[in-house]
């Protein structure tokens, strides 16, 4: 069974306090602990990725830099929804 454990505007991300609210929550509501790692590749963001410990699908745990930004590089007005469940780990849905 799948689970919400965190869903706001993607912007929110930007914040410290967000990325200990998707962890705490992430806990909270499965028991299994939770990572956020910002990663960058040559000079410029490449990616955010959210994960927890156990089983996790590949890929669906991540936020690509083209999910994140618009054109001219300002963070997409998107809502950003993210799930766990035990058989696919962390799901990200933008």
């Amino acid at each position: 069974m799948e689970i919400l454990i965190f869903k706001s505007k993607l912007k929110t991300l930007e914040r410290l306090m967000t990325m200990n609210e998707i962890v705490v929550e992430g806990f909270n509501k499965t028991g299994n602990k939770f990572s956020v790692q910002v990663n960058g590749s040559k000079g410029y963001l490449n990616d955010i990725t959210i994960s927890c410990e156990g089983t996790q699908k590949s890929g669906a745990n991540v936020i690509g830099i083209a999910d994140l930004f618009t054109e001219d590089g300002r963070i997409k007005d998107e809502i950003v929804s993210i799930f766990h469940s035990d058989e696919n780990g962390v799901r990200i849905e933008i």
